[in-house]
């Protein structure tokens, strides 16, 4: 995949060959794989003994893991050095 800034530029500060990728040009299963290993975001869910809990899900919207609470979500993404997300 070419990466190209529209001026056709590389930005300062980034090594020649770290040029940023322009999104309009990517497929589709490029789109989605963006974050994938890096941002995750939390949803209601239930544990698998039935009670309320809270999912911890990657970009593509697939699960990772399913805790008891969003404070133990927050720490679980954290600790993994991941991004929270805000779906609002």
């Amino acid at each position: 995949m070419k990466s190209t800034l529209m001026s056709g530029g590389v930005p300062s500060g980034l090594p020649g060959s770290e040029k940023l990728a322009d999104v309009r040009q990517l497929s589709d299963v490029q789109f989605r794989s963006l974050g994938l290993r890096k941002v995750a975001y939390m949803r209601p869910a239930l544990t698998d003994d039935g009670e309320d809990g809270c999912a911890i899900c990657a970009a593509d919207g697939s699960v990772l893991a399913v805790v008891d609470d969003p404070e133990t979500a927050w720490g679980a993404i954290m600790q993994n050095d991941m991004v929270p997300a805000s779906l609002q």
